[in-house]
């Protein structure tokens, strides 16, 4: 990807609210919710819990959750889910991706232990807010409710938007509690728009041919994001460093 992309700092005040959710909030309930939505109902990746909200929807936790962070992006117009990620922080359970997929060791960062190593889970863009043509070529930026006009089904979204403020949000977590690297398991149409955005993931196991689609883990560092968008994407950088409002108190 050699253009530049078009990308406005404040582009998330215009349309989406980035925010951490908090256990025992009605956002994280609503969080849950889409995570049912999309990793039960519409993907089947994951079996249903039998759990439901407060309002009685479906939703979709597990034993990880306790450990992670958890971060929801909404469309400001009528404050939907637009997407989500949770990180799993270093912890006595390991992380998710430890029993199910193989990875080679050493890593490539002789500093990356086991306590400064977390898990980008559990992301995913809402259904309605996935774009059905192709990224490139187009701006960043832009109103998910003017591109609802185009194409016969009327779903067409900036799914770059999101991802990258998702990331903002996992990149600074990170810096903020002196994490320095983060794995993932990703599909290889995912790791690609991911590394065309000019986030540095590095493939560090096999591809896992059991799970559909086929993933494989892959270790990102936050300095090296730094390093890559510095010299590549030099606005995305200045992005991905700007605090934007400040994240819910810990208890």
């Amino acid at each position: 990807m050699t253009d530049k992309l078009d990308l406005e700092l404040d582009m998330e005040t215009t349309y989406f609210r980035f925010e951490e959710v908090l256990p025992g909030t009605p956002a994280y309930e609503r969080y849950l919710e889409a995570r049912h939505d999309v990793f039960c109902a519409e993907l089947g990746r994951v079996e249903p819990t039998g759990l439901s909200s407060s309002n009685g929807r479906p939703i979709e936790t597990d034993g990880y959750d306790e450990h992670s962070r958890h971060f929801v992006a909404n469309y400001k117009p009528d404050d939907a889910v637009a997407g989500f990620v949770r990180v799993i922080m270093p912890n006595p359970k390991g992380l998710n991706v430890t029993p199910r997929y193989v990875i080679d060791h050493p890593l490539p960062y002789a500093d990356a232990t086991d306590d400064r190593i977390g898990e980008i889970s559990r992301m995913a863009i809402a259904q309605h807010f996935r774009r059905r043509h192709s990224d490139q070529g187009k701006p960043i930026q832009g109103d998910p409710a003017s591109e609802m006009a185009h194409g016969k089904d009327g779903l067409r979204r900036h799914q770059p938007e999101l991802v990258l403020g998702m990331y903002r949000e996992i990149y600074q977590l990170c810096k903020g509690v002196g994490i320095g690297y983060c794995v993932a398991a990703m599909d290889s149409h995912f790791s690609r728009l991911l590394i065309a955005l000019g986030f540095p993931f590095m493939p560090v196991g096999p591809v896992n041919e059991g799970v559909s689609p086929p993933r494989r883990v892959f270790l990102i560092s936050a300095l090296e994001i730094e390093r890559s968008l510095g010299a590549r994407e030099e606005a995305v950088l200045r992005f991905m460093q700007e605090q934007q409002g400040t994240a819910p108190a810990r208890t």
